[in-house]
Order: C-alpha cells, then structure tokens, then sequence
C-alpha cells in the first residue's frame, strides 16, 4: 500500500498503482532492467524498493513514469523475495521464499 487509497501491485517488468476508492488502476510505471518483481514498497514520495525472484533488492528513484535504478543489493535473500514493508523509522523488513525474515 501507498496509502489507504492506493496499493502497488507488482509484475514482469511493471508496477501497477490501483486505486482502491474506484476500482481502476491509477498509473502503470515500467520497470526496465528487472524481470519479475515479487515485492515492492514505497521509502518516500520519490523512492521504492523492489524484490525478485533472484532475492535481489533495488532503490528506485521515481521520476515521472519512469524509475531511475540508485542502488541494488544482490543476495538480499537466498531465494525469491515474497515481500517488502517500511516499517518506519528507516527501517524496511524483507521476507524470502525460504521463509527469513530480515530488517535493514
């Protein structure tokens, strides 16, 4: 969730923004560079993360429609990142396929 109007919804190569009032979807953002996303939250208004099957965590900085890769951290988890969350205070939890459970 963005927030209490509207939930991200991860794809191949796509993040969906659905408005969840309206039932229809807000904005599509195109993910070049990355292959399925299994995760995604948002850090602030401008930035996201996202997670992979590779278990791979990237930065993204949004742009307009576009996203901007800043940084990426390869081997986050073993196996296919099953979600992100920001839970506050800087702090961003991450859950794998492999079922660990990691804070950053």
């Amino acid at each position: 969730m963005i927030s209490k109007d509207l939930l991200l919804i991860p794809g191949k190569n796509i993040i969906t923004i659905v408005d969840v009032n309206h039932y229809k979807i807000a904005r599509k953002i195109d993910v070049q560079g990355s292959d399925w996303i299994t995760g995604v939250c948002m850090i602030s208004q401008n930035m996201l993360l996202t997670g992979d099957y590779a278990g791979i965590i990237k930065q993204w900085k949004l742009e307009g429609d576009n996203l901007i890769l800043i940084s990426q951290k390869k081997r986050a988890h073993d196996k296919e990142i099953n979600y992100l969350l920001n839970i506050g205070n800087g702090l961003i939890a991450s859950n794998s396929k492999d079922s660990s459970i990691k804070l950053w």
